[in-house]
């Protein structure tokens, strides 16, 4: 599966996009805001990071984005040469993934909703196992595999309909401490290989930085940009950057941002 030369990355517009939710107690008119008007732009191929407060809406502004939930206000264009897939990895992979089917078949899944034969699907998955280098038993089960290799498996299936987009919502969250940097690494050795313009989510400010070409920092609800971030670090990139200056800097940079904006 050559995805260096079939793949399409997308590039992804967001206008005034605004969501609000209902508010709690008597008042049946009252809404919280969530979403406050939030503009950005990707660029095709670009790997965004998102950094927030707990329960500022970046959940949300996925979701919106992604297709999962409507816009009160504001449009979200996503442009690619063909039609455009997005593809979403949640922070809750276990249960994203099909128990009753072999790894193989939940890589394929997508396809078989497409209406590709049985055949050709699990061909078109092993294919892609093999041009991402994942090592997984094709036809083992997802319980059977670590947490690392189970997210992996999620983010190959989000992969298998050559989606234009993937959105990462914290999904290194449930791993334990030494496996993130192990799937960290390899999110970025897939995405230096497909260059899938892809939005990530991480409560891990150094994590963010790590794998991103830009960092964009939200404020508390109603959620809105504060401040856009370059990245421009050599890559690949391996633990050693974390110790140069110039990481350093940017981290410093974002954290002094992000504390003014908590404090108003």
């Amino acid at each position: 599966m050559n995805l260096e030369s079939n793949h399409s990355a997308a590039s992804v517009s967001v206008r005034n996009l605004r969501k609000s939710f209902p508010g709690s107690g008597d008042d049946q008119t009252s809404r919280l805001s969530v979403l406050g008007g939030i503009d950005l732009d990707v660029a095709k191929g670009e790997f965004v990071s998102f950094f927030g407060p707990n329960g500022c809406g970046k959940t949300t502004f996925l979701s919106v984005l992604s297709g999962l939930l409507p816009a009160d206000e504001g449009t979200v264009s996503i442009d690619s040469a063909g039609q455009t897939h997005v593809g979403v990895i949640f922070q809750n992979y276990r249960e994203s993934l099909y128990p009753w089917l072999r790894n193989i078949d939940n890589v394929a899944f997508p396809l078989e909703l497409q209406g590709v034969s049985r055949s050709k699907r699990r061909e078109q998955a092993q294919q892609l196992l093999e041009f991402l280098g994942l090592k997984i038993p094709r036809d083992g089960y997802p319980y059977q595999l670590s947490g690392g290799q189970q997210q992996l498996l999620s983010i190959a299936r989000a992969l298998i309909f050559n989606a234009g987009v993937l959105v990462m919502d914290e999904p290194f969250a449930s791993l334990d401490y030494s496996t993130r940097f192990t799937v960290r690494d390899r999110v970025q050795e897939i995405w230096t290989k497909t260059r899938t313009t892809t939005l990530f989510v991480s409560h891990n400010i150094e994590e963010a930085i790590y794998l991103a070409d830009r960092l964009v920092l939200f404020s508390k609800k109603p959620m809105r940009i504060i401040k856009e971030i370059p990245v421009p670090l050599p890559r690949p990139r391996g633990a050693s950057i974390l110790e140069s200056e110039d990481f350093f800097r940017i981290q410093v940079q974002a954290l002094k941002v992000f504390k003014e904006a908590m404090l108003q």
